[in-house]
C-alpha cells in the first residue's frame, strides 16, 4: 500500500463494529495526511470517487488537486481510510480554534468558493464502518477538535444519515445550522426521493411562452446555435469563451470574474480540462453569428451532475440568453439516463434556476459533537454568534449572486 507513514502525523488501526461482530472484513487504517501527499494514489482516489456512496465532484482528484495547487489558503490535510491496500474513505479539512474566533477546537470539512459541498468520499460497500472510523479518529488528529463542522451538506443524504445513526448509538445528536433548499433536477421525474423538500412547480406556460418569444427574437438577429464541448481539447477552447463572457459582465466589473485573477483562471482551466479528459465535464455555448452570448459549465461524478458555472452577454439581457441556454441544457440532462440528480450549486431562492428546476435539495451546515456536551453547547453558541455577525454580509453577497 502506498501510504507514506513519514508524511502522516496521525495513524490508527480501527476495528470496525461489523468485524467485532464476526464479519470477515479487514481492519481499517486511518491516517491524517496532506491532501497533496495522495499523489501516489491518484488511481485509487479516482476509483473511490466512482465508488462513493454519495458522489462529490469537488473531491474528484482532478478538481481537488487543482484547487489545492492554485487557490490561496488551501493547504488542506485529510483523514484517509484504507482497507488493506484499498482506499475507502477521504475527508479533507482543517482544524480551527481561538485564533480563528472559534471557542472550541473545530474540524471544518473542506469547502471553498468554487466547491459548495462538503460530502466526504465514502466507499458504498463499507460506508457505515468508514463513517464510524472517521468520527472515531477526528478527535485524535493534530489540533484535537472537539466538534466537527460539515458546511453545505445534504441533510437528508446517505452520509448525513450514517453520521446521525452513529451518533445515536451514544445518545448524541448533530446540530443543523443555516438550513436552506437549493434547486435540483431529477431527470425523468419530478421531485424524487433524492430531493428533500416539496418540489416547486414546473415552468409555467406563460414562462415557456416568454422563453420561446425571446428565442425567436434572438434568432431574428442572425444565426443562433447551441454548441457542446465534451473532450478536453474542445473544453479548453470553449473555456476561453466562458471566461471572456464572464469578464465582460458584472463579475468583471466587481473584480470577481475568474479572468480577473491569474491563479483563479489557472485553477479553472486545470480543473475543468482535467475532468473533461475523464469524461466528467461539458461546456455549453449559445452563439449568435459565431459569438458566444451565453456559456455554462457542468461537472459530473458518479451518477450526479453539478450545474457549476454560467455567464451571459449582458448586451442581450432582454432576450435572456443565459436562461435560454439553461433551458436547453435542462432538456439534455433530463434525457441522460445515467444521471439521477443534478445539483444547481445555487443559493436559495435563485430567481432563474428555481423557475426552471422543480426539485430541491435540503442543505445544512452540520455541527457534530466529538467530545462532551459542554463543548458542543459552547460550539453551537459560538457558531450562532459568528453567523449573526456575518449574516448581513452574506445576504448582500447572495443578492449579488442572484
Amino acid at each position: 500500500m502506498n501510504k507514506p507513514a513519514a508524511n502522516a502525523s496521525f495513524e490508527k488501526v480501527v476495528v470496525p463494529a461489523s468485524e467485532a461482530k464476526g464479519s470477515a472484513g479487514a481492519p481499517l487504517t486511518v491516517t491524517w495526511r496532506t491532501l497533496r501527499s495522495l499523489g501516489d494514489e491518484i488511481d485509487a482516489w479516482r476509483d473511490l470517487a466512482g465508488q462513493a456512496l454519495e458522489p462529490n465532484v469537488f473531491l474528484e482528484p482532478a478538481f481537488a488537486y487543482a484547487a489545492a495547487s492554485h487557490l490561496p489558503n488551501q493547504q488542506i490535510s485529510a483523514l484517509v481510510v484504507h482497507e488493506g491496500d484499498r482506499l475507502v474513505g477521504l475527508l479533507p479539512g482543517r482544524v480551527e480554534g481561538l485564533a480563528r474566533g472559534r471557542p472550541v477546537a473545530t474540524f471544518i470539512a473542506w469547502t471553498h468558493s468554487f466547491a459548495p459541498l462538503s460530502t466526504p468520499l465514502v466507499d458504498r460497500e463499507l460506508a457505515p464502518d468508514v463513517v464510524a472510523a472517521l468520527l472515531e479518529c477526528l478527535p485524535e488528529i493534530p489540533g484535537a477538535p472537539r466538534v466537527a463542522l460539515f458546511p453545505l451538506l445534504p441533510e437528508e443524504g446517505p452520509v448525513a444519515g450514517l453520521i446521525a445513526e452513529h451518533l445515536k448509538q451514544d445518545n448524541r445528536a448533530a446540530s443543523r445550522l443555516d438550513l436552506h433548499a437549493r434547486a435540483a433536477l431529477t431527470p425523468g421525474q419530478d421531485g424524487s426521493a433524492e430531493t428533500e423538500s416539496e418540489p416547486a412547480s414546473d415552468p409555467s406556460s406563460k414562462r415557456l411562452k416568454e422563453l420561446r418569444r425571446q428565442h425567436r427574437r434572438l434568432s431574428e438577429e442572425g444565426a443562433l446555435t447551441h454548441e457542446i464541448a465534451l473532450d478536453a481539447n474542445a473544453v479548453d477552447a470553449a473555456l476561453a469563451g466562458y471566461l471572456a463572457v464572464e469578464a465582460a459582465g458584472w463579475k468583471g466589473r466587481s473584480g470577481t470574474a475568474a479572468a480577473s485573477d491569474s491563479t483563479t483562471a489557472r485553477f479553472l482551466a486545470r480543473a475543468v480540462t482535467s475532468l473533461a479528459s475523464e469524461g466528467k465535464a461539458r461546456i455549453d455555448r449559445l452563439k449568435l453569428n459565431g459569438r458566444t452570448i451565453a456559456s455554462t459549465i457542468t461537472l459530473f461524478s458518479g451518477d450526479r451532475a453539478w450545474f457549476w458555472k454560467t455567464a451571459y452577454d449582458e448586451t442581450y439581457a432582454r432576450s435572456s440568453p443565459g436562461v435560454q441556454l439553461a433551458h436547453a441544457l435542462t432538456d439534455a440532462l433530463r434525457d441522460d439516463s445515467a444521471i439521477k440528480l443534478v445539483d444547481s450549486c445555487a443559493v436559495a431562492d435563485h430567481p432563474m434556476i428555481d423557475q426552471l428546476w422543480s426539485g430541491r435539495i435540503a442543505m445544512a451546515d452540520l455541527l457534530v459533537p466529538l467530545a462532551g456536551r459542554p463543548a458542543m453547547a459552547i460550539a453551537i453558541a459560538g457558531e450562532q454568534l459568528r453567523r449573526a455577525l456575518k449574516r448581513p454580509l452574506k445576504a448582500l453577497r447572495n443578492r449579488t449572486r442572484r
